[in-house]
């Protein structure tokens, strides 16, 4: 009987001991969840999202009028985007900042996965930044998302779209107070939104793109977009029209200042 006893104890102390164990282990990977949690905050807040519907919805709308294909022509686009190939290493690509090197997964048919990953665009060499699509498929519709990667400081500005796929390249003004971008939506035959993002200081990351104007199209879709100056903007427009058996566009002009 004692030596039953003197068993029993030795089993409670090893079964208390090892629960002290497991309850430090899991304190341990609580705190180091913790620890991996803020880190993931931390480059979450590196992500900006800008171009808000609701945002849009409080501000000031663009107004249109026709014009000329003449006047249209007579503005010159501005050079103030470059390209830029980044590099490749099998199914990613880099692009490097100022302090470190960015991964990209390329955008391919991935078997089960579908198309997904990213494609790089542009480079705006004024504004510093880089410009990136992100796409993926599900149930053979299309989604994706405009990046806008500072290549200074590495925040990451999502521009949100109006529909399922990515908003258009955004186009700086001529000295690059605004960005001007639009989402032509692919049922509609003259459907299109507009959105024009205010360039700030850097100072302020989180404030340096902030929703500005934005317009609601039911007149025209939009096939090319020029500025003018820092405060107007041509557009050559189109409708979709169904003429002998086919689909075809028709052009007209339009401009807007603010």
């Amino acid at each position: 009987m004692k030596n039953v006893k003197i068993l029993f104890f030795i089993l409670l102390v090893t079964v208390v001991s090892c629960q002290k164990v497991i309850l430090k282990k899991e304190k341990d990977v609580t705190n180091g969840d913790s620890i991996v949690v803020k880190k993931i905050v931390a480059n979450n807040t590196k992500e900006i999202s800008v171009g808000s519907y609701e945002k849009y919805e409080k501000l000031p709308k663009l107004t249109f009028e026709k014009i000329s294909k003449k006047e249209f022509l007579s503005v010159t686009p501005q050079n103030n985007i470059e390209a830029f190939l980044p590099k490749y290493d099998g199914d990613f690509f880099f692009v490097q900042t100022k302090s470190k090197k960015h991964k990209f997964k390329k955008y391919r048919d991935y078997g089960e996965e579908g198309w997904n990953g990213c494609e790089p665009l542009v480079y705006y060499p004024k504004l510093q930044m880089f410009a990136i699509v992100e796409a993926f498929t599900s149930e053979s519709i299309g989604f994706g998302r405009l990046l806008l990667l500072d290549s200074l400081n590495d925040h990451k500005y999502v521009i949100e779209s109006f529909g399922d796929g990515s908003v258009e390249l955004p186009i700086p003004s001529p000295n690059n107070k605004y960005l001007v971008y639009f989402y032509n939506f692919p049922y509609e035959h003259k459907n299109c939104e507009i959105g024009i993002l205010a360039i700030n200081s850097k100072d302020n990351p989180r404030k340096y793109l902030t929703e500005h104007m934005s317009c609601t199209s039911t007149n025209f879709k939009i096939k090319k977009l020029v500025w003018k100056s820092d405060n107007s903007f041509y557009i050559k427009g189109y409708k979709e029209v169904f003429q002998n058996e086919s689909w075809v566009e028709k052009y007209e002009y339009y401009k807007t200042k603010f």
